[in-house]
C-alpha cells in the first residue's frame, strides 16, 4: 500500500442562492490517521464532501487531494474511495453490484471477491441486496469504496444505524486502513458515534470551522461554563449585559463564560427575567462538542 494523500480544503465557500452552506472553510486531513468530520445535521458536511468529490462547484476556494482536484486525478477510482448516499439495485446480488461498479471503473474483476472478504461479506456474496440489513448495506458500501484499493477514503455517516457489533467492527476496520498509510475521513453528526475510532476531529457548525485538532485538544478547549435560556431572550441578553457577563447565543440558549449557575441565575433574577433552563456545562469531550456546535456561526 502506497502512502496516503492529504485532503486539502482551502478557503472553501459554497452558496446556494442566499443560503450560505459553507463559508471560508480551511483544514487538512492527514494520511495515517482516522479523522472525524463532525457537525450537526445541516452544518455543511455533505456539501463540503460533494465539492471535494467534484459533485458541486465551489463558489470560491478549493478542495483537493494533495493539490489535485478530483476531476483532474488521472485515475480517480485508484486514488479516492467514497461512499455518499450509496444506492443499490435491490435485485442484484452483492457480488454483481460490485462487478458492475468494477467494470464501470475499469477495475480488475478479481478485486470483487477480495473486498467482499475484506469487509466480512464473502458468505453473503450471492444474496440479493434487497434483503440486506442496514449493517450489511453499510459493509457493501464500504466494499464498493475499496474496489480501486484507494489511498484516500471518504465515508459519509458510515456508522449511522449500526448495531453495537457492527460499530465495533467498523471502528477497528477504519483504524486498520489508516495504519496502512491511507487517508481516512469519516463524517458524523454525533461525536459519540466516532470518538473511539478517530484520532483527529474537524468540527463545523453553520458552514464554518469551529475546531480542528486531536480529541485531547477538543477536551482542553472547553472550560466549565453555564447555559441559560428564557422565553424572552432579548430581556435575558440585557440582564447578562447589565451584569457584565460574557456569552454567546446557541441553539439551547446563552452559553455564559461564568462557571457558576448561581451567579448567572442571580443576574437574570435582578433583571426580572423568567428562566426556562439553567445548568452548568462541564468540560469533557461530548460537552465540548455540543458547546462548539451550539455557538458556531453566531
Amino acid at each position: 500500500m502506497s502512502d496516503g494523500i492529504p485532503i486539502e480544503i482551502t478557503g472553501l465557500t459554497k452558496h446556494f442562492g442566499s443560503v450560505k452552506a459553507v463559508e471560508d472553510l480551511t483544514f487538512t486531513v492527514r494520511p495515517g490517521v482516522v479523522t472525524g468530520f463532525l457537525g450537526p445535521n445541516g452544518a455543511g458536511k455533505t456539501t463540503t464532501l460533494r465539492v471535494l468529490l467534484g459533485l458541486e462547484h465551489p463558489t470560491s476556494g478549493t478542495a483537493s487531494f494533495g493539490g489535485t482536484a478530483y476531476r483532474d486525478l488521472p485515475r480517480p477510482v485508484d486514488t479516492v474511495g467514497a461512499a455518499l448516499d450509496a444506492a443499490f439495485h435491490p435485485g442484484r446480488t452483492a457480488r454483481n453490484h460490485l462487478r458492475v461498479v468494477a467494470t464501470a471503473g475499469g477495475i480488475r474483476s478479481s478485486r470483487v471477491d477480495t473486498v467482499l472478504e475484506q469487509v466480512g461479506m464473502a458468505e453473503f456474496a450471492s444474496r440479493r441486496v434487497g434483503g440486506f440489513s442496514l449493517g450489511m448495506r453499510q459493509r457493501l458500501a464500504l466494499a464498493t469504496t475499496l474496489l480501486g484499493d484507494p489511498r484516500v477514503l471518504v465515508l459519509d455517516e458510515p456508522i449511522n444505524g449500526l448495531d453495537p457489533e457492527g460499530i465495533k467492527w467498523i471502528r477497528g476496520f477504519l483504524q486498520s486502513l489508516a495504519q496502512e498509510g491511507r487517508t481516512v475521513l469519516v463524517s458524523s453528526h454525533l461525536l459519540s458515534e466516532v470518538q473511539q475510532s478517530v484520532d483527529e476531529v474537524v468540527i463545523i457548525s453553520r458552514g464554518r470551522l469551529v475546531h480542528n485538532g486531536t480529541l485531547t485538544s477538543l477536551e482542553l478547549d472547553s472550560s466549565p461554563r453555564t447555559i441559560i435560556d428564557s422565553p424572552d431572550r432579548d430581556r435575558l441578553a440585557a440582564a447578562l449585559d447589565q451584569a457584565g457577563l460574557e456569552y454567546t447565543e446557541g441553539r439551547g440558549g446563552f452559553i455564559v463564560s461564568e462557571p457558576d449557575p448561581g451567579v448567572v441565575g442571580h443576574a437574570a433574577f435582578i433583571g426580572g427575567v423568567e428562566v426556562s433552563s439553567l445548568h452548568r456545562l462541564k468540560s469533557g469531550l461530548e460537552e465540548s462538542f455540543l458547546a462548539l456546535v451550539s455557538e458556531g456561526g453566531e
